[in-house]
Formats: structure tokens, C-alpha cells, sequence
């Protein structure tokens, strides 16, 4: 809209632009184009007639001239207001009219009247054939004009002064009507305008205190977020904190449960012994995969699950973890066995204990919901690229099987095949969420089939790289080799759990092996300054000095061998930045309470030669 009234909108009228809108509006109607133009060009016509004529001293016809000419620039503000056709007539009009007194003024000699013919014209311009009616009245004005001019001016009709002043008088009084009009409706106009104007001022400022208000609720409500993020990231913070102790705290515990039922195990129990040790021990595995899933599940939900890209053999992960069910499998006199493709290539590079726990996982689950018949564990290799493979773990059982509708939602979060399910075998139903979170985080699928009555089939795919290196597949540790191999090994025991260190001593005293046990970090540096040792089993918490400090300590030591000595870490928290500090510390390897004996045992005897 325009702001404000000025004889430089004239030039936009000129153009065809609309003076409400300041866009080519009118310019797109032809009739609207050829009105503008011809008006001013009138106009300036008018205005060089009337310097003429005021120059020659005739007063009279200044006066018609100059209302000629004021007509003329209001017609086009007349159409603008709504007035299009008679704005049109008007300028036909006018235009007749100037042509019968110019004719009358310079005679018929000058042929002044022969401008009639484009005055049809313009009327053929101005008006479009829905118009034809209008169009018609414009011909016909400039026709009778002609007939003026042919009977009465050239024939001399004679009129007098009177009669002339009449029609002079009328011209003027035309010319002060169109005037009148053109500026009362511009004045409405204008108020209008004004009156909008001020609406949407009033309106701009009833926007702009809501928006001022709005912004200020939004700060609010930023400041409230914030303030509601930050304590939300204490609280995972905090729970997080809270879930590593209690893992650590349970575990150490636990250490000495799973230890001591191991070592009564092997004591050659009683018939009557067997079945409560073998509850003993199912319970304490049951117990810590328990709070295996919920740390690992808190970690997934934190975003703070990580992978490791590293070297290792699946046939020795595969017989790993058939070894470890073995057991199970046999007091439920299942049938339990594993078989691997011959294209699957057996280095590979990932995380193998990452897919340990997923095998782990779907592994247990099979045992656990199957009472007869077998649990068997494939791979397969899906797709095999040039320097990586795409492989399929497929593990089946004879259970009791998963309902059609229950499929879908057996990866969510606590949740169990159904409520019978929970009740008769327990658990906390984070298994399949953890093992399908950590398939997906590494780029893979996790899958099911099932059949109610008839047994599972749960499918994991995953993609790994080749290895590149040409190491041979590792000889089986022979057990008893093992045994009779750290026969004599010194090591030196820091641990500041009394129950930990009996633990300890009783599996070490089995294997031969000479040991000393310390209660912290300080007497074990002061330990390994007075004697030699083969190897040290360091816990990592204890008081006076933990053993990150203690094992930096020996590796500054002056003696060459004793800085060198292997260095074991024994940790309750088999997280990956406690892992990295403890290689960062100077130590060699690290064992996970509550450790296996059968792992321990081999870490012993391959740092037996170093």
C-alpha cells in the first residue's frame, strides 16, 4: 500500500502500477495500459496548449485547456477507485471534446478533425469485447463529435455570445464534477487507508507484545529444559556411578561364591554333594549375568556402549562358548553342538567380545527354554567381499517355542514371551534387547523364527573384516599341560579382600605355584624390591596405593628384570576406559572377577616364558 500521497506516483500510474498494492496489477489489463498512457499524454498535450493560448491572451480558451488537462491526470486515479468504465468514457470525452474545439479554433483547413479516427480507435483500445456495449458509446460519441463539427461549427451555424458562454461554461463545469468526484473518492480513499494503516499498527503492536511475551515464555521454558538436562545428566551420571559399584561390589563377592563352588567341584563331591553344588554354581552364573544385563542395558541406554576392531580366531569364540554350556547342556541331557561353514574364513576383525555376549545370550536363552532334544549354534557365510565378510550365526532349539504375536515384540525392553514364561524360568528379559542393540550398533540384524511347541530359531548377521595377517590358528590349551607348566611359577598376590586372597591361594596351591600375598599396592612394590617374581596378579582398588599407582611404581624400577615382570590386573570392572588405564599403567593383561580359572590359568602359563 502506499504510504503516502505524491506527485511521483504519477509516474507509477503512468506504468500501470497500482497505487494500493505497488505491484503490476492494472498493467496486466490492456485497457488499463492504453488509459494511462493516452491521459498523460493528453495531459501534456493540454498543458502546451494551454501555454499557447495564454501566451496569445485568450483567456477563454486557457480555462478549457487547463481543465483538459487536470481532467486528463485524474481520469486514471478515478479508474483506480473503482470507476474503470466511466474513467474510460471520460477520457474518450475529453478527447472529443478537445478535438471539436481545436477544430473550431483553426478551421476546417487544418483537418484537426480528422483525429477522430484514432478517437474510435481508442475506444476499440480501451474497451474489450465483454465491453462491446461501452465500446459502441465511445465510436459514437467521437461520431456525433464529427457531425458537431461538420453541421454547426463548419457550416457556419451562428450562435451567440451567450450560447458559447453556455457551452464554455459547461466544458468547466464537467471538468470541476470529474474533479469533485476523482478527489472525494481519493479522499475516502486516503481515510481508508489511514484507517487501515492505523489498524495494523495496533495490530502490529498487540503481535509484537504476544511475541514479546511468547519469547519470553520460550526463555523460560529454555532455561527450565536446560536446567531439567543438567539434572538429568547428573542422574544418569549418578545411576551410572551407582550401577559400576554395585557391579563391582557384587562381583568381588561373587568371586569367591563361583571360585569356591569350582574348587568343590573338582574336590570329587559326594553323589549327594553333586546336585547342591551344581545348583550352587548355576545359581552364582545366573546371578552375574543378571547384573551383566543391566549395566550393559544402562551403558546401551547412555550411549556409551563402544566396540573394539580387533584380531581374532572364531573357531577358538565357537568352542569357547560351547565349552562354557557344555555343562548345562548335559545335566539337561540336551544335546548341544556347533558346526561352521567351510568358506567361513576363521581370522577375523571385530569385537569378539561383543559377539561372544550375543552368542552368549541367545545360547543361554535356548537352554533355558529347552528340556529336551538339542540346542546347535551355525555359521554361515550371507556375502563375501573382498576384504570382508558377511557372516550368519544361526542358533536353534527344540523348545517350547515363541506365539505368532509375541515375535514381534520379544526384542523390547523387560519383556518375555509371556507371563508364564517369566514365572516358571525367571529372569530379567534384557537378554534379546541387549544382543539385538548390540547386532544393530554394529551395522547387523537380529532375527527370529518360531513355532509354538516346536522350538526357536534366532539369526544374527554381522559383517567383519578380514584379517590380513598370517597367523596360524592357536594350539587348544591342554589343561593338565598347563598345570604341569606353572608348577613352581612365583607370583605375587595384591589383593586387600581377605575372603578374594584365600580364594586365590587355594586355586594357585592346586597348580603348584609359589605365592605371596600382600593387602595393597605399597607392600607389593616393596614386595617386588626385596624378591623375584614371575608374575603379579594385581587388584586394582586397594587402600595406601591401588594398583595403578603400584604397577607405574615397578615399572620405574632400576632393576631391568624386575621393571619387566608381567604384570596381571584383577578387576571387578571389565569396562573398556578401566581396560585402557590399565595397559596405560604399564600392566600386561587383566583379568575379569569373578575370573575363570581355566582363563586365568592359561595367562599364567603364556607369561611364564617372558
Amino acid at each position: 500500500m502506499s504510504k503516502k500521497f505524491s506527485l511521483t506516483g504519477i509516474s507509477d500510474i503512468a506504468l500501470g502500477k497500482d497505487l494500493r498494492t505497488e505491484e503490476d496489477v492494472v498493467g496486466k489489463k490492456a485497457g488499463m495500459t492504453v488509459l494511462n498512457s493516452v491521459s498523460f499524454f493528453l495531459a501534456g498535450v493540454s498543458v502546451l496548449f494551454l501555454v499557447a493560448f495564454q501566451i496569445n491572451e485568450s483567456v477563454s480558451l486557457t480555462w478549457f485547456f487547463l481543465s483538459e488537462a487536470i481532467a486528463f491526470l485524474l481520469i486514471p486515479f478515478l479508474a483506480r477507485q473503482g470507476f474503470e468504465k466511466a474513467a474510460k468514457i471520460l477520457l474518450i470525452a475529453y478527447a472529443d471534446i478537445g478535438i471539436v474545439i481545436l477544430s473550431s479554433v483553426f478551421g476546417n483547413d487544418a483537418m484537426i478533425q480528422a483525429f477522430f479516427i484514432p478517437a474510435m480507435g481508442l475506444s476499440i483500445l480501451l474497451f474489450d469485447n465483454a465491453q462491446v456495449h461501452l465500446r459502441n458509446i465511445g465510436i459514437l460519441l467521437s461520431v456525433l463529435s464529427y457531425f458537431i463539427l461538420d453541421y454547426i461549427i463548419f457550416e457556419r451555424i451562428s450562435m451567440s455570445d451567450s450560447g458559447f458562454s453556455l457551452v464554455r461554461w459547461a466544458v468547466l463545469t464537467g471538468s470541476f464534477v470529474t474533479t469533485w468526484l476523482i478527489f472525494n473518492t481519493f479522499s475516502q480513499f486516503k481515510e481508508s487507508a489511514e484507517h487501515q494503516t492505523m489498524e495494523l499498527l495496533q495490530k502490529e503492536q498487540e503481535l509484537n507484545q504476544e511475541l514479546s511475551l511468547k519469547q519470553e515464555k520460550l526463555e523460560t521454558y529454555i532455561n527450565q529444559l536446560e536446567l531439567a538436562t543438567e539434572q538429568l545428566a547428573k542422574s544418569t551420571k549418578a545411576k551410572s556411578e551407582f550401577l559400576a559399584t554395585m557391579s563391582h561390589e557384587i562381583r568381588t563377592p561373587m568371586n569367591a561364591i563361583l571360585g569356591m563352588t569350582h574348587l568343590l567341584k573338582q574336590d570329587s563331591p559326594r553323589k549327594d554333594q553333586i546336585e547342591p553344588i551344581n545348583i550352587l554354581d548355576f545359581s552364582g552364573k545366573t546371578l552375574l549375568s543378571l547384573i551383566d544385563d543391566i549395566l550393559d542395558f544402562s551403558k546401551i541406554e547412555a550411549g556409551k556402549i563402544e566396540f573394539e576392531n580387533i584380531e581374532f580366531e572364531l573357531n577358538k569364540l565357537i568352542n569357547v562358548i560351547i565349552e562354557s554350556f557344555k555343562a548345562t547342556a548335559q545335566n539337561k541331557e540336551i544335546n548341544l553342538s556347533a558346526s561352521i561353514g567351510e568358506e567361513v574364513p576363521n581370522m577375523l576383525v571385530g569385537d569378539p567380545a561383543r559377539l561372544t555376549q550375543i552368542l552368549n545370550n541367545l545360547a543361554s536363552n535356548a537352554l533355558k527354554f529347552t528340556e529336551e532334544g538339542e540346542v546347535r549354534l551355525e555359521v554361515e557365510v550371507v556375502s563375501d567381499y573382498e576384504d570382508a565378510v558377511r557372516l550368519q550365526f544361526a542358533i536353534s532349539d527344540t523348545g517350547i517355542g515363541i506365539e505368532k504375536d509375541r515375535i514381534e515384540t520379544i526384542f523390547d525392553s523387560f519383556t518375555q514371551a509371556s507371563h508364564d514364561t517369566k514365572r516358571l524360568f525367571g529372569g530379567t528379559g534384557l537378554g534379546l534387547t541387549i544382543s539385538k542393540q548390540l547386532t544393530e550398533l554394529q551395522g547387523g540384524k537380529i532375527s527370529a523364527i518360531s513355532e509354538e511347541g516346536k522350538g526357536s530359531t534366532f539369526i544374527v548377521e554381522l559383517t567383519f573384516d578380514k584379517s590380513t595377517s598370517d597367523k596360524e590358528v592357536s594350539e587348544v590349551f591342554d589343561e593338565n599341560k598347563g598345570s604341569q607348566s606353572i608348577r613352581g611359577l612365583k607370583v605375587l598376590l595384591a589383593e586387600d579382600n581377605l575372603v578374594n586372597q584365600k580364594v586365590m591361594m587355594r586355586f594357585l596351591e592346586r597348580w603348584n605355584v609359589e605365592m605371596k600375598v600382600v593387602d595393597n599396592g605399597l607392600e607389593a612394590v616393596e614386595a617386588v624390591k626385596e624378591n623375584n617374581y614371575d608374575v603379579i596378579l594385581m587388584d586394582l582398588q586397594m587402600p595406601k596405593m591401588d594398583g595403578y599407582e603400584a604397577s607405574e611404581n615397578i615399572r620405574k624400577l632400576d632393576d631391568p628384570y624386575k621393571r619387566k615382570i608381567p604384570i596381571i590386573a584383577l578387576t571387578a570392572a571389565a569396562l573398556k576406559e578401566v581396560r585402557e588405564k590399565v595397559y596405560a599403567s604399564g600392566m600386561n593383561d587383566f583379568v575379569t572377577k569373578p575370573f575363570n580359572p581355566d582363563e586365568l590359568e592359561h595367562k599364567l602359563f603364556n607369561y611364564i616364558e617372558k
